[in-house]
């Protein structure tokens, strides 16, 4: 019976951990998380981002995502074309303090297609390693019921193969940008992660990681001097889960004197799930950015309809250029 129940809860287990690729409402503003492809495509030189979720906490034990990420839009100037990024994650899901450490790094390589670089194709590459461990303690067992009390101290007579494994991570992506105007653009990307299908099994068993393709739009307008709407939906696949999401964003261009440059709000949504309700706001080279999930699914009975509160943060460096003016010098005459 004890060896039954060890291998249920060890299905149960994996089938937590086929769904446990990282999840952000903010998909636009986790570039490298959402294609490698991504790594190095901003306007500067250096590039720093971290994202924070916090989903389910009026549920249970919250799952909690934090990622932080730098990259070097031409860290090698022989090679302006050539990306370089670095991910970390770390991710706690669930009552058993299931953990997963996550560092990856990305190479992205930008093509030029015409001069004045209004098409930009953008490909990339991810290779990295993920520790998951979980701790079998904080689960409750047949063996430390004594039939009137439960009984934490007593032993859980069960034998674990193992409770950490670490993995290798492969992945890849494709990009295409379209420069309309000096404000509008479009961006189509698809990416693919967990290309080596690692096994995350604790127990002797199978229990592949899916691969994980996603397909994604990114786009901004202007509607007006000061007004732009930045529509963007997002569609992924691992294996029999799905997950589509579709909204958008109006920004707002502050003029004159305010420490602010533009301020954002939206609306998303991810079909079957949750309402996505944005807001952010740059300031000089910063952006914050806020969202959090209605949930209206089946789920709402015990979420009370709330889902995920997320934060995200980018800042850009740009070196400086000193402006260097040449003077002719006048020969002195006799």
């Amino acid at each position: 019976m004890r060896k039954f129940l060890s291998y249920i809860l060890m299905v149960f287990l994996t089938c937590n951990l086929f769904g446990q690729d990282i999840h952000f409402s903010q998909f636009g503003r986790s570039f490298q998380n959402l294609n490698p492809a991504l790594t190095g495509s901003f306007n500067g030189d250096y590039r720093f981002n971290g994202n924070f979720r916090n989903q389910w906490a009026s549920i249970s034990e919250p799952y909690r995502t934090f990622s932080a990420a730098i990259d070097a839009s031409h860290p090698i100037i022989k090679l302006p074309d050539l990306k370089l990024g670095l991910v970390f994650i770390n991710d706690e899901a669930g009552v058993g303090g299931l953990k997963t450490t996550t560092v990856n790094s990305n190479i992205g390589y930008h093509i030029k297609v015409d001069r004045d670089s209004t098409w930009i194709i953008k490909t990339g590459l991810l290779i990295g390693f993920s520790n998951r461990s979980v701790d079998f303690n904080k689960f409750t067992y047949d063996n430390q019921y004594t039939g009137r009390a439960f009984d934490p101290n007593l032993s859980n007579g069960e034998n674990f193969d193992r409770n950490s494994l670490t993995h290798l991570n492969l992945g890849t992506g494709f990009g295409l940008e379209h420069r309309l105007s000096a404000t509008d653009k479009i961006e189509i990307g698809l990416s693919a992660f967990n290309l080596n299908n690692p096994n995350l099994s604790f127990a002797n068993q199978a229990a592949n990681l899916d691969i994980r393709t996603s397909l994604y739009a990114l786009t901004q307008f202007q509607l007006a001097e000061k007004l732009s709407i930045l529509p963007s939906l997002l569609w992924s696949r691992q294996d029999k889960y799905k997950e589509f999401v579709i909204g958008s964003e109006v920004q707002y261009r502050f003029e004159g004197q305010s420490i602010f440059s533009n301020l954002y709000g939206g609306l998303f949504l991810r079909t079957g799930d949750a309402f996505i309700f944005t807001t952010g706001i740059d300031y000089e080279n910063w952006n914050l950015g806020l969202s959090y999930d209605v949930n209206y699914s089946e789920l709402r009975t015990a979420s009370n309809r709330r889902g995920g509160l997320e934060i995200s943060l980018t800042c850009i460096f740009k070196k400086y250029i000193p402006n260097l003016r040449r003077y002719k010098i006048c020969p002195n005459y006799m």
